[in-house]
């Protein structure tokens, strides 16, 4: 594994343009799922200290962290046959974005500055007031003196919690790979962050009368009336409030004003108004291919039952292979594909709909 002093080895393969070397690359990567990981890591970090921040169709922000992150999860679910065609598109992709320029200038912290308390309240405040230098610095002291310097990444996705339409996609983006890649190589990651989310104040607001014990009742409004790029949010959503950290609460507390604003709920005895009778097909690829409804539907529940989602790695692979792709199929593939595992079987229907719709997007293109 690389040092945090080391360049990843990706990095001079993607600046010399060494086409050969990266073939190699490519052919050790998909050797077994222990250089699979590894390509990712690599990949990850260069991308954090290499690739610029850019704003969005949508006006928000973005960087390519978030669709290596997707193909990340989506070669993921087949580790036993790495798949070339997802490290093929990943360093595509990563040769098509623009270099970032200088990051900024590291927080230098005095040594009595370590030995007094730390009030991590002093960095959210900060944070949620839009006071850059000052974010910069608290987080550096929290990153030094913490046992876990991942913290502090999830007390700026706490804040994005209650901003999503604008930063939860990007924040979560990198705050996974961040993880990925573990908290001793957080620089450049939380250097991304902290420049976007600092941009302006970002006040957190709560109400306790919101009682909502999860974010299901949203769900049929989510996947009957929302575009691509909110149900990829939503699952991002969904993703942050089933996460494990000490600051799940503030998490649920954002998520739940976000969504009763956005979305209208609807309660699980109300019928989807879906039919799905049928029989499941031998695979998902086959029950998309066949454009069948409900037999795509019992299939995935199928696959669900038996813990098998390899189903997504070979569709990414048939995507990339047969049809033009773009980034946000993968973000969509991989949005559905967490779905599947976590929504009441009443939604399995509406799963189903939008995976043969983006099907259909990408085979028509």
């Amino acid at each position: 594994m690389n040092t945090t002093s080391e360049k990843p080895a990706l990095s001079p393969l993607f600046q010399d343009n060494d086409l050969n070397g990266l073939k190699n690359e490519i052919d050790k990567t998909v050797s077994s799922k222990t250089a699979l990981k590894h390509f990712f890591l690599d990949l990850f970090q260069f991308s954090a200290s290499n690739h610029r921040t850019y704003t969005a169709p949508d006006d928000n922000s973005a960087h390519p962290l978030r669709t290596f992150n997707s193909l990340k999860n989506l070669a993921a679910l087949r580790l036993e046959s790495p798949s070339r065609p997802i490290v093929e598109k990943s360093i595509e992709i990563c040769h098509q974005f623009e270099r970032s320029g200088d990051r900024p200038v590291k927080p230098e912290l005095k040594e009595e500055e370590l030995q007094q308390p730390l009030f991590t309240q002093d960095f959210l405040w900060a944070l949620t007031e839009g006071e850059t230098e000052k974010a910069r610095h608290e987080a550096a002291k929290i990153v030094v003196v913490s046992d876990n310097p991942s913290a502090v990444m999830e007390m700026v996705m706490e804040v994005t919690a209650h901003h999503m339409d604008e930063l939860g996609a990007f924040v979560y983006g990198v705050y996974r790979s961040a993880v990925f890649c573990g908290g001793k190589k957080l620089e450049p990651f939380l250097d991304l962050v902290l420049t976007e989310v600092t941009k302006r104040p970002r006040p957190m607001e709560v109400s306790d009368s919101l009682q909502y014990d999860s974010l299901h009742p949203f769900l049929d409004d989510v996947l009957r009336n929302g575009d691509d790029r909110i149900v990829s949010l939503f699952s991002t959503a969904l993703r942050l409030w089933d996460m494990d950290s000490v600051r799940q609460s503030g998490y649920r507390k954002g998520l739940k004003v976000w969504a009763d604003r956005k979305f209208k709920p609807k309660s699980f005895t109300e019928d989807n108004g879906v039919s799905w009778k049928g029989s499941p097909a031998d695979s998902v690829v086959t029950a998309i291919e066949g454009n069948n409804l409900s037999q795509l539907a019992h299939t995935l529940l199928r696959v669900r039952s038996t813990d098998d989602w390899s189903w997504a790695t070979d569709l990414a692979e048939k995507w990339i292979e047969s049809f033009e792709t773009e980034e946000s199929d993968f973000l969509m593939l991989d949005s559905l594909q967490s779905f599947t595992r976590v929504v009441p079987e009443q939604f399995m229907p509406l799963l189903a709909v939008r995976l043969l719709k983006v099907n259909e997007t990408i085979s028509d293109r």
